[in-house]
Formats: structure tokens, sequence, C-alpha cells
């Protein structure tokens, strides 16, 4: 974004013949600008004579103006580019799929920031020196990574999206991921129907689907909506391990996705070795303590205690059930009660 504005303030510069002034201003190579500014022109070209853009350029950048749209364009051509913006009480990370957590360029404009207000970045290079730094990103929204980054699948659960093979994960409503997941495929439908048919008219063909693209990425305000979304109803589940554990998830990585992408510090461990030879585990966070049931070795135990802090999270209650009410129970808010007293608190701080 700081490149497509660099950019932008250098062609109205130039329009007002003090370019070298504004490059000089904001410490700006001129000659790199012109160099950027003849690859826009040959992209330009190449999509003219492709069909895919008219000659009209007002009609071709009429959106330009909604920055949304723009951080989506650029998350499509990014992806999968990405790293996850781990937000504590104090400080944030950065972690991606392949190294773990990264660091942000120094001379990145995102370096000069305390605090991020995306759950994700893209970036287009990474580099290492003593540790692995990511250059050129850009803050995206859930809603732009979920509509224009990579496949998606369904979890384990109603709701649970993963992308990357797992490695990202969406926790939403389920009438809001089905709604998500059928926009993506629309959407993926009416640009390939674009490529093979350049004539098409994408605006008027997909009218009513790009308003409504539109109005997603331009209203997703990070607000954590898609950290743990709440359900109206559920089904009964026997066994809150099988739940938590099927198609291979590891409940100690789910806990700590749900905590950290609320913006918490990752939940602490504590382990007993017990005197019938097994382990007993303890795990703590906000304030609050799980116990599991004793397992045969220490990682068992830790990832029982995991289960039932998850189970507490996604809790179901019978008690305001007839007995020949046969409706799923209601899910209980303890995690939007968790989210809520953080941002009390934040609120109250500020």
């Amino acid at each position: 974004m700081a490149l497509v504005r660099a950019y932008e303030g250098w062609k109205d510069a130039e329009r007002e013949g003090s370019a070298y002034e504004y490059c000089w201003r904001n410490f700006l190579s001129a000659q790199t600008l012109q160099a950027i500014h003849s690859l826009r022109k040959q992209f330009s070209f190449i999509l003219k004579e492709a069909g895919l853009v008219g000659a009209d350029a007002s009609v071709n950048n009429k959106l330009s103006h909604n920055q949304s749209l723009v951080r989506a364009v650029i998350c499509s051509g990014l992806f999968p580019g990405i790293a996850s913006v781990v937000h504590r009480e104090t400080s944030m990370s950065f972690k991606t799929m392949d190294d773990g957590q990264v660091l942000l360029y120094a001379n990145s404009v995102n370096a000069r920031y305390q605090t991020i207000p995306y759950p994700w970045l893209v970036f287009g290079e990474k580099v290492k020196v003593n540790a692995v730094f990511i250059r050129d990103s850009t803050g995206v929204s859930d809603s732009i990574l979920i509509l224009f980054g990579g496949a998606l699948s369904n979890g384990i659960q109603a709701g649970h999206l993963k992308m990357l093979d797992g490695y990202i994960d969406f926790f939403l409503d389920p009438n809001l991921a089905d709604c998500y997941l059928k926009l993506k495929e629309e959407l993926d439908k009416l640009i390939q129907k674009k490529l093979e048919d350049p004539s098409i008219d994408i605006h008027r063909e997909g009218k009513y689907l790009m308003l409504a693209v539109e109005e997603l990425v331009s209203g997703d305000q990070c607000e954590g909506r898609f950290v743990f979304g709440r359900e109206s109803r559920k089904p009964k589940v026997p066994n809150d391990e099988n739940k938590f554990t099927r198609d291979g998830t590891n409940p100690k990585s789910l806990l700590q996705t749900l905590l950290m992408r609320a913006g918490h510090s990752p939940p602490k461990y504590k382990t007993k070795h017990l005197k019938t030879n097994e382990f007993r585990a303890l795990v703590e966070f906000k304030g609050m303590q799980f116990v599991g049931k004793p397992k045969r070795n220490k990682q068992l135990a830790e990832r029982d205690a995991a289960i039932e802090a998850l189970a507490w999270l996604t809790h179901t209650s019978d008690n305001t059930q007839h007995e020949d009410d046969n409706s799923p129970p209601d899910v209980t808010d303890n995690m939007l009660k968790l989210l809520g007293k953080r941002r009390k608190s934040k609120r109250r701080s500020g």
C-alpha cells in the first residue's frame, strides 16, 4: 500500500510540475518510480491486447479508491506469502508456515508501527540474515484472505474453515461459513469465465456478486469475529475428545490458535507425576485453570488438559431443555465472554 500511495503521489506531483521536489522530500528515487510507470504501461497494454480490460482507464479503475479492494488484489497476487499477526496484550509477533517466527524488515513501513490492526500480513520477499525478515508486507483482514487467498476446506466442526492444509484456521458461525464458501466459489467461477471469454462485462455479469464482495471486504473491521463464531444451534457430541482430535487436529495447537488470535497470551501447562506412575496436566490462561485426566505420559496429559479447556470454550448446556425436547442444546458464550473482557479492559485503559 505504501508503494501504491508513493506512486500516486508522484503522479500527482508530476502533473503539477513538482515531481523532483516530491521525490527529494520523501526520499524516493525518480528513476525507480519511472521504471514502475513503464511496467504499469506494459501490463496495461498486455491486458488490453488480451481483451481483459477496455481502453477507458477511468472505467477500469473506478474501484481503485477502495483501499480494502486494493488490499484484496495485493493478497491475491502475493499469496501464499502469508504471515499471521499474533497480537498480545503489550506486543505482537509474526509467524509463517515455513519459518515459524519471523521479523519485519527494519526499513519496511510496517516496522514503524507498534500495532498492526490486521490479523494477517501478505508479503513479497523473505530475507534471511541471523533471522528471517519479511519485506513489502501489507495487512489484510480475514474476509480478504478467505475470498482472495488459497483453497478452503471444512474443519473438525461446523463453522471451522481451513486453508494451507490447516495452517490457517477460521472459526465462524456455520451459516456465515457456508456463505463465504459459496461466495468464494462463485467469485472463482466468474473470474474463470472472464478469462475464457474476455468480452464478458464482469461488472454487468456479476454485478451483485461484486457488490457483495466489496461490502464484505470493506466492512470487515478485524474485530475478532472470525476468532470464534457463536453457533446458534449445535448437535450433542458424546465424546469431547473425539470432537477435538478427529482429522488429526492437535488440541494444544487449536487452543493456542483461539487464544492468540483473540489477542491473549499463549496457554501455560504444568504437569505433575502421580504416584500411580501417570501424569496429570493443568493448563492456565487468563487466570483460569483446567485440569485433564491422568495419562500415561506428559504429552498425552497436556493434550487432555487442552481438550478440557476447549470443551469449556465450546460448552453446551442441557439445563434449559425439557425431557421431551430432542433439539440440540444451545451453545454458551464462554469464548465471547473471554473476548469481551479483553475489549472492555482496553476501553478502560484508553
